[in-house]
């Protein structure tokens, strides 16, 4: 498996946690780091977020918008 998926197979454990952290704490967005990975002498980190702050929405053909 490359680091890629391995970093965001972190995503699954800990998406539940958030939404219940923005909702409990009636916050507009929640984060955390997936993990890091190194291309050469780049390093990225991959995050994931949950907001609900339309503002914030990326636009995506993968959904629906209404």
């Amino acid at each position: 498996m490359s680091g890629a998926i391995e970093v965001a197979n972190n995503a699954p454990k800990v998406i539940e946690q958030l939404i219940t952290e923005l909702i409990e704490g009636n916050h507009q967005d929640n984060e955390i780091s997936l993990g890091r990975l190194q291309l050469g002498t780049s390093i990225f980190q991959v995050q994931l977020k949950v907001t609900n702050d339309p503002s914030d929405f990326i636009d995506s053909d993968e959904e629906e918008t209404e």
